[in-house]
């Protein structure tokens, strides 16, 4: 998350995160730079589950949670100073629409600030972690996706290939889950559970291995 907003001033800004999932970011936002936040989440359990645990965090003041359904963002025209995301736009199909969407939520001087997941050629090894994962990907390139922001109007647009550090991590988090963290995982949760998460870290590390399977850092400013 560091790496995401690093530069850029957030302390009071209103953020909206789309794909707030359990609240981690959106909560960390909120402690670690002083954001004021709007989560958005497809799925009801989590926004309920996102409440509680900001309120149990105590930043149940600098954050809010909306249930919304997939579609475009239902916010108004520059209502926001940041837009901020990760692992959430390789789901959807048609970024340039999305990030048109955000152009619009945006105010002048507003970023876009991203790291996401890029298949720059499905194969096998990809389909496999897809399936043990149970989610499913868009082919796109770290450029599509810069070249998909200055079409819907951003400019200072930048990229950045983390891919060979996130390889060493899913390798790392790989050993841990066969090792260390192996007896931890199944009483935090139960053998079966840890078992089907150490069969996606085994799939994840086999696609991240073709070079094909890419992450990286992305960001484009709404003109003033």
């Amino acid at each position: 998350m560091a790496r995401i907003v690093e530069g850029i001033e957030l302390r009071g800004k209103r953020v909206l995160e789309p794909g707030s999932g359990a609240a981690g970011g959106t909560i960390a936002l909120a402690r670690n730079h002083s954001a004021n936040v709007v989560g958005l989440e497809l799925e009801a359990p989590l926004v309920k589950l996102s409440r509680e645990l900001a309120a149990e965090a105590g930043y149940a003041d600098q954050v809010e949670f909306r249930c919304v359904k997939p579609g475009p963002l239902p916010v108004d025209d520059n209502s926001f100073d940041h837009f901020y995301t990760s692992g959430v736009v390789c789901h959807i199909e048609d970024k340039q629409s999305l990030f048109e969407d955000v152009f619009r939520a945006l105010k002048p001087g507003g970023w876009v600030l991203g790291y996401d997941w890029f298949v720059i050629q499905p194969n096998a090894a990809i389909d496999s972690w897809m399936q043990a994962s149970n989610l499913h990907l868009f082919t796109s390139s770290l450029q599509e996706y810069t070249d998909a922001l200055r079409a819907a109007g951003f400019d200072t647009i930048s990229s950045d290939d983390a891919s060979d550090w996130y390889l060493k991590q899913a390798a790392n988090e790989l050993t841990m889950l066969q090792g260390p963290w192996y007896d931890q995982a199944a009483a935090i949760s139960n053998p079966e559970i840890r078992d089907n998460i150490l069969h996606e870290w085994q799939c994840l590390n086999a696609a991240l291995a073709t070079g094909d399977f890419r992450q990286g850092y992305f960001r484009g400013r709404k003109p003033d």
